[in-house]
Protein backbone atom coordinates (compact mmCIF):
# COMPACT_ATOMS: atom_id res chain seq x y z
CA UNK A 1 0.00 0.00 0.00
CA UNK A 2 2.79 2.42 0.90
CA UNK A 3 5.17 1.35 -1.86
CA UNK A 4 4.84 4.64 -3.71
CA UNK A 5 5.48 6.55 -0.50
CA UNK A 6 8.49 4.68 0.76
CA UNK A 7 9.88 2.68 -2.10
CA UNK A 8 12.04 5.25 -3.87
CA UNK A 9 14.43 7.97 -2.75
CA UNK A 10 13.98 11.15 -4.77
CA UNK A 11 16.69 11.74 -7.34
CA UNK A 12 17.80 15.02 -5.76
CA UNK A 13 17.96 13.79 -2.17
CA UNK A 14 21.26 13.04 -0.49
CA UNK A 15 21.91 10.29 2.05
CA UNK A 16 22.81 11.49 5.50
CA UNK A 17 23.97 9.29 8.37
CA UNK A 18 21.88 10.91 11.08
CA UNK A 19 22.57 7.92 13.36
CA UNK A 20 26.22 8.96 13.46
CA UNK A 21 25.19 12.56 14.11
CA UNK A 22 23.17 11.56 17.16
CA UNK A 23 25.83 9.24 18.49
CA UNK A 24 28.24 12.17 18.39
CA UNK A 25 25.72 14.53 19.98
CA UNK A 26 24.98 11.98 22.68
CA UNK A 27 28.69 11.59 23.39
CA UNK A 28 29.47 15.29 23.60
CA UNK A 29 26.29 17.23 24.48
CA UNK A 30 23.44 14.83 25.25
CA UNK A 31 21.18 17.25 27.14
CA UNK A 32 21.78 20.18 24.80
CA UNK A 33 21.02 17.83 21.92
CA UNK A 34 17.53 17.38 23.35
CA UNK A 35 16.85 20.99 24.37
CA UNK A 36 19.04 23.66 22.79
CA UNK A 37 19.43 25.87 25.83
CA UNK A 38 22.96 26.98 26.74
CA UNK A 39 22.39 25.83 30.33
CA UNK A 40 22.13 22.26 29.10
CA UNK A 41 25.51 22.15 27.36
CA UNK A 42 27.84 19.68 29.03
CA UNK A 43 30.28 22.41 30.09
CA UNK A 44 27.50 24.41 31.73
CA UNK A 45 25.36 21.67 33.25
CA UNK A 46 24.63 22.02 36.97
CA UNK A 47 22.36 20.07 39.31
CA UNK A 48 19.87 22.92 39.13
CA UNK A 49 19.95 22.95 35.33
CA UNK A 50 19.54 19.17 35.25
CA UNK A 51 16.51 19.40 37.52
CA UNK A 52 15.05 22.09 35.25
CA UNK A 53 15.70 19.89 32.22
CA UNK A 54 13.72 16.98 33.60
CA UNK A 55 11.03 19.32 34.91
CA UNK A 56 10.30 20.29 31.31
CA UNK A 57 9.60 16.62 30.65
CA UNK A 58 7.12 16.42 33.52
CA UNK A 59 5.39 19.60 32.36
CA UNK A 60 5.30 18.42 28.75
CA UNK A 61 3.80 15.04 29.60
CA UNK A 62 1.23 16.64 31.92
CA UNK A 63 0.23 19.05 29.15
CA UNK A 64 -0.17 16.30 26.57
CA UNK A 65 -2.05 14.05 28.99
CA UNK A 66 -4.45 16.89 29.78
CA UNK A 67 -5.01 17.58 26.08
CA UNK A 68 -5.83 13.94 25.42
CA UNK A 69 -7.98 13.63 28.54
CA UNK A 70 -10.02 16.66 27.49
CA UNK A 71 -10.72 15.01 24.15
CA UNK A 72 -11.02 11.45 25.46
CA UNK A 73 -12.33 11.36 29.06
CA UNK A 74 -11.37 7.68 29.41
CA UNK A 75 -7.68 8.43 28.74
CA UNK A 76 -5.80 6.26 31.26
CA UNK A 77 -2.84 4.57 29.55
CA UNK A 78 -1.12 1.71 31.36
CA UNK A 79 1.89 1.63 29.04
CA UNK A 80 3.78 4.06 26.81
CA UNK A 81 6.43 4.00 24.11
CA UNK A 82 8.74 7.03 23.93
CA UNK A 83 10.25 7.00 20.44
CA UNK A 84 13.52 8.93 20.20
CA UNK A 85 13.78 9.11 23.97
CA UNK A 86 17.27 10.60 24.09
CA UNK A 87 18.35 10.89 27.72
CA UNK A 88 14.86 10.04 28.98
CA UNK A 89 13.43 13.53 29.48
CA UNK A 90 9.88 12.38 28.68
CA UNK A 91 10.41 8.71 29.52
CA UNK A 92 10.82 9.44 33.21
CA UNK A 93 7.57 11.40 33.35
CA UNK A 94 5.70 8.87 31.21
CA UNK A 95 6.78 6.10 33.58
CA UNK A 96 5.15 7.96 36.47
CA UNK A 97 1.91 8.33 34.52
CA UNK A 98 1.73 4.78 33.15
CA UNK A 99 3.93 2.62 35.37
CA UNK A 100 5.31 0.91 32.24
CA UNK A 101 7.25 2.96 29.69
CA UNK A 102 9.83 1.90 27.10
CA UNK A 103 12.22 4.50 25.70
CA UNK A 104 13.86 3.72 22.38
CA UNK A 105 16.73 5.61 20.76
CA UNK A 106 19.30 4.95 18.04
CA UNK A 107 22.16 6.49 20.02
CA UNK A 108 23.99 4.22 22.45
CA UNK A 109 25.56 7.25 24.12
CA UNK A 110 22.13 8.80 24.69
CA UNK A 111 20.81 5.52 26.10
CA UNK A 112 23.79 5.23 28.44
CA UNK A 113 22.94 8.65 29.85
CA UNK A 114 19.25 7.76 30.06
CA UNK A 115 20.04 4.67 32.12
CA UNK A 116 21.87 6.84 34.64
CA UNK A 117 18.58 8.60 35.32
CA UNK A 118 16.25 5.62 35.09
CA UNK A 119 13.17 5.64 37.35
CA UNK A 120 10.98 2.71 38.31
CA UNK A 121 8.72 1.66 35.48
CA UNK A 122 11.06 2.80 32.69
CA UNK A 123 13.26 0.66 30.47
CA UNK A 124 15.39 1.61 27.47
CA UNK A 125 16.66 -0.01 24.29
CA UNK A 126 17.75 0.53 20.69
CA UNK A 127 15.06 -1.62 19.08
CA UNK A 128 11.30 -1.29 19.00
CA UNK A 129 9.83 -3.96 21.29
CA UNK A 130 7.45 -6.47 19.75
CA UNK A 131 4.45 -5.55 21.87
CA UNK A 132 1.53 -3.15 21.98
CA UNK A 133 1.39 0.14 23.90
CA UNK A 134 -1.52 2.28 25.08
CA UNK A 135 0.23 5.58 24.34
CA UNK A 136 2.90 6.23 21.71
CA UNK A 137 4.80 9.48 22.10
CA UNK A 138 7.41 11.12 19.88
CA UNK A 139 8.26 14.77 20.39
CA UNK A 140 10.90 16.79 18.47
CA UNK A 141 12.29 13.54 17.04
CA UNK A 142 11.03 12.87 13.51
CA UNK A 143 12.23 16.32 12.45
CA UNK A 144 15.78 14.99 12.83
CA UNK A 145 15.17 11.81 10.80
CA UNK A 146 15.21 11.87 6.97
CA UNK A 147 11.61 11.30 5.84
CA UNK A 148 12.50 8.30 3.68
CA UNK A 149 13.46 6.59 6.94
CA UNK A 150 10.88 8.32 9.10
CA UNK A 151 7.76 7.22 7.25
CA UNK A 152 8.50 3.48 7.62
CA UNK A 153 9.38 4.09 11.28
CA UNK A 154 6.04 5.80 11.82
CA UNK A 155 4.32 2.83 10.22
CA UNK A 156 6.24 0.49 12.56
CA UNK A 157 5.19 2.57 15.56
CA UNK A 158 1.54 2.46 14.56
CA UNK A 159 1.78 -1.33 14.28
CA UNK A 160 2.53 -1.28 18.02
CA UNK A 161 -0.41 0.89 19.04
CA UNK A 162 -2.97 -1.04 21.07
CA UNK A 163 -6.64 -0.93 20.04
CA UNK A 164 -8.09 2.22 21.56
CA UNK A 165 -4.56 3.53 22.12
CA UNK A 166 -3.42 7.15 21.88
CA UNK A 167 -0.72 9.01 19.96
CA UNK A 168 1.17 12.22 20.62
CA UNK A 169 3.48 12.99 17.71
CA UNK A 170 5.25 16.04 16.33
CA UNK A 171 6.58 16.74 12.84
CA UNK A 172 8.27 19.62 11.04
CA UNK A 173 6.36 20.44 7.83
CA UNK A 174 7.82 23.58 6.24
CA UNK A 175 10.00 26.58 6.98
CA UNK A 176 10.10 30.35 6.56
CA UNK A 177 12.08 31.83 3.65
CA UNK A 178 14.75 32.94 6.14
CA UNK A 179 15.65 29.25 6.52
CA UNK A 180 15.61 28.48 2.80
CA UNK A 181 19.32 27.67 2.74
CA UNK A 182 19.28 25.48 5.86
CA UNK A 183 19.88 21.81 4.95
CA UNK A 184 17.06 19.29 5.23
CA UNK A 185 14.21 21.39 3.90
CA UNK A 186 11.45 20.00 1.72
CA UNK A 187 9.22 23.07 1.43
CA UNK A 188 9.90 26.78 1.87
CA UNK A 189 6.63 28.64 2.31
CA UNK A 190 6.57 32.20 0.97
CA UNK A 191 4.34 35.05 2.11
CA UNK A 192 1.95 34.38 -0.78
CA UNK A 193 1.75 30.72 0.30
CA UNK A 194 3.50 29.47 -2.79
CA UNK A 195 5.89 26.63 -2.10
CA UNK A 196 9.43 26.16 -3.33
CA UNK A 197 11.11 22.80 -3.06
CA UNK A 198 14.37 22.94 -1.11
CA UNK A 199 16.46 19.79 -1.02
CA UNK A 200 20.00 20.75 -0.07
CA UNK A 201 23.02 18.45 -0.11
CA UNK A 202 23.88 17.14 3.36
CA UNK A 203 27.09 15.20 2.78
CA UNK A 204 29.39 18.14 3.47
CA UNK A 205 28.05 18.81 6.96
CA UNK A 206 30.34 17.72 9.77
CA UNK A 207 29.33 14.72 11.84
CA UNK A 208 27.29 15.79 14.84
CA UNK A 209 25.34 18.54 13.07
CA UNK A 210 21.66 18.69 13.97
CA UNK A 211 19.59 18.66 10.76
CA UNK A 212 15.89 19.62 10.51
CA UNK A 213 13.85 17.59 8.02
CA UNK A 214 10.39 18.56 6.74
CA UNK A 215 7.63 15.96 6.39
CA UNK A 216 4.55 15.65 4.20
CA UNK A 217 1.33 15.82 6.23
CA UNK A 218 -0.52 13.87 3.53
CA UNK A 219 1.83 10.91 3.94
CA UNK A 220 1.62 11.14 7.74
CA UNK A 221 -2.18 11.13 7.56
CA UNK A 222 -2.22 8.15 5.21
CA UNK A 223 -0.08 6.11 7.60
CA UNK A 224 -2.18 7.04 10.63
CA UNK A 225 -5.49 6.39 8.89
CA UNK A 226 -4.30 3.01 7.59
CA UNK A 227 -3.40 2.07 11.18
CA UNK A 228 -6.89 2.95 12.42
CA UNK A 229 -5.88 6.29 13.93
CA UNK A 230 -8.73 8.12 12.26
CA UNK A 231 -9.69 10.59 15.00
CA UNK A 232 -6.90 13.17 15.17
CA UNK A 233 -6.32 16.82 15.99
CA UNK A 234 -3.51 19.11 14.89
CA UNK A 235 -1.94 22.11 16.57
CA UNK A 236 0.66 24.42 15.08
CA UNK A 237 4.27 24.40 16.25
CA UNK A 238 6.82 27.09 15.38
CA UNK A 239 10.43 26.57 16.37
CA UNK A 240 11.94 29.85 15.24
CA UNK A 241 10.54 29.72 11.74
CA UNK A 242 10.55 25.95 11.38
CA UNK A 243 6.82 25.23 11.28
CA UNK A 244 5.13 21.94 12.03
CA UNK A 245 2.29 20.24 13.82
CA UNK A 246 1.63 18.29 16.96
CA UNK A 247 -0.65 15.37 16.14
CA UNK A 248 -2.84 13.89 18.85
CA UNK A 249 -5.28 11.10 18.26
CA UNK A 250 -6.66 7.69 19.01
CA UNK A 251 -6.83 4.35 17.29
CA UNK A 252 -10.52 3.81 16.66
CA UNK A 253 -10.29 0.64 14.55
Amino acid sequence: MFKTLFGRRSADSTPRDTDADWEEIGRTNPYYGVLTDQRFKSDNLTEEALADFFRTGVEGVEYEANRLRARYPDFAPKSALDFGCGVGRLTRALAVVTGDTFGVDISDSMLAEARRNVPAGATFGRDLPDRAFDWIVSQIVFQHIPPERGYPLLKALMARLAPGGFVTLQFALYRDPRHASVPGGRIVMGEDFTTVSNVKALRNLAKGEMVMFDYDLTVISAILFAAGVTDIELSHTDHGGFHGASVRGRRTA
